[in-house]
Formats: structure tokens, sequence, C-alpha cells
């Protein structure tokens, strides 16, 4: 008896011990139910869409058109850089780029600081005229761009800030702030109060309690104001379309786009060398300040 309880024993051990369980009849293969299954799916659907654009050009950007003429989506026989250049030089990108950086600039100028001015303003100074003039700035968060496109354009001619760089950022940071607004005031009101009392107690007036106290410590949501607003205006093609005539003025999406409707397929290796010079840089910045984004959003700027 003690013989066939140790010789029991020993197989459950052994089973228990082996890598790899026998499959019981009837086991379902996958763990996941139907919902896991979809929702992973899903996932994998949506993480396709966005990286099959980013990947298609790199299939063409190497090949003579001839090449992609006759096999569109072989992979390449040889490495041609020079398509690289090539693009650079027809669309005149080195242009585009001073263009864009102008304008990114002026966006990220004319953007944070109001928008961090008043976040704080609205968080430090709560009272019912402080958040009736809150809800009305955040009544322009909910308006799209493509409704006032028109009026935007009549005011710009009014102005007569049609084709300058300036009367592009401009409305750029007008329909920004108020999102930004919103992400300060959150921030801001997630800081400890006694930060402000202490600074008013060491005679900081409210001025340099907010460029010395509460600002530096609102750096996570700035650097993640800088970086989605460069992203933003760098990647803007409708108001540079409506607001730009001048081709000096082009931003580099809209030389982008320019050659694609000059040349159409017939130039697609060097189109698509354009299109990746033209992602590059905000590829680029989210890949150095991916940490900064996730920073600034757990640090609850955007909770409210």
């Amino acid at each position: 008896m003690e013989q066939k309880e140790n010789s029991a024993q020993t197989q459950s051990a052994e089973k228990q011990l082996s890598p790899k369980a026998p499959k019981v009849r009837g086991e379902p293969f996958f763990r996941y139910g139907i919902a896991e299954f979809l929702a992973t799916a899903m996932l994998i659907g949506l993480a396709l869409a966005v990286l099959l654009p980013l990947g298609l050009p790199w299939l063409f950007v190497f090949k003579t058109q001839l090449e992609y003429a006759y096999n569109p989506w072989s992979l390449p026989k040889e490495l041609l850089w020079e398509n690289f250049s090539m693009a650079w030089e027809t669309i005149q990108i080195g242009q585009g780029f001073i263009n864009t950086l102008i304008v990114c600039a002026g966006a990220i100028a004319c953007t944070i600081p109001p928008a961090a001015m008043a976040g704080y303003i609205f968080a430090r100074f709560q009272s019912k005229y402080t958040e009736i003039a809150f809800y009305a700035i955040m009544a322009g968060y909910f308006v799209p761009v493509q409704m006032v496109l028109v009026p935007l354009y009549k005011m710009n001619i009014s102005l007569g800030m049609t084709d300058t760089l300036y009367g592009l950022f401009l409305p750029m940071a007008a329909f920004g702030i108020p999102f930004w607004t919103l992400i300060y005031r959150s921030f801001f009101r997630s800081l400890p109060k006694d930060l402000v009392d202490a600074a008013h107690i060491d005679g900081a007036g409210e001025t340099r309690t907010f460029f010395s106290v509460m600002l530096p410590l609102a750096a996570p949501a700035t650097i993640l104001a800088t970086i989605l607003v460069f992203i933003g205006a760098w990647s803007d093609y409708i108001l540079s379309l409506i607001l730009l005539n001048d081709q000096n003025k082009f931003t580099i999406q809209l030389r982008v786009a320019q050659f694609m409707n000059a040349y159409g397929t017939d130039r697609m290796p060097r189109y698509a060398a354009a299109l990746i010079i033209s992602a590059a840089p905000t590829l680029l910045l989210y890949v150095l300040g991916y940490r900064w984004i996730i920073r600034g959003t757990l640090a609850g700027a955007i909770k409210e």
C-alpha cells in the first residue's frame, strides 16, 4: 500500500513539475473569451491604421520610377538614396522647413504664455465672474476650424494679414488657447495652495509667485504643451491652404501637397521621400519627448 501511495505521489509531482501539461480534451485553445479576442483584434486594426501610412513610403522611396511602375509592392532591388536629394531640390523643402519652423515658434509663443497665465488666474481666483469668463473661453474650444474658415479669411484680408506667416500662427494660437487654459487650470488646481501662501509670507506678489514658484512647478504641463503645439502646427494643412497663397510662404505640408497635385503618381518615389522628410521632425520629437508627454499627462494635466 505504501509503495502504491508513493508512486501515485511521484506521478502527481511529475505532472506538476512538467513544463507542458497534457492538453485536456475539450479545453479551449485560447484563454481569451470572445470579448477579449474582439478587443485585441480592434486594437491591432487601429495600430495597423496608424503604422501602415508610416511604413508604405519606405516601400516606394528607394525605387526608380520604372521599378515602381512595374512592381509597386515588391521590395526595392537597391537602395536609391538620390530620391531624397531630388525631392529636397524639386519641392524646395528647405524654404518650407524655415516657414514651418517660424509658424511653429509663433504658435508656441502665442499659445502657451497666455494659456498658462489664464489657467493660473482661473485656478487661483475662483469666483462667479472668473467661472463665467472661463466657460466663455472654453466655448471657443468647441468651435471647429472648418466652420470659421470663411470669416477668418475675410478678417485676415481686412487686417492685411493675408499671405503672412503671423497671419497663420495667430489663428492657430486662438484655437489652441482654450484647450491649454483648461490644462493649466487643472494642473495649478492640483498644486497645494500652501505654496502660494508661503510665497506671500516671504513677500512675493502674485506676479513673482506665478513666475518664480508656480510656473516652474508646471514644467511637465509646459513641456507637454510645447511638444503638442509644435506637432499640431507642423502638421497643419487646412489653415495653411486657406490663408497662404504666396508660394514663397508655403509651409512644408503645402509644398508636399503641391508636388502631388503637379505630378500625381508619376513621381511616386520622390513623393514618398518628401513625405518621409516632412514627417521626420514630428516623429523624432515624439520619440524624444514621449516620456514628457506621459509624465505631463500623469501629473494631472488633463484632469478636470
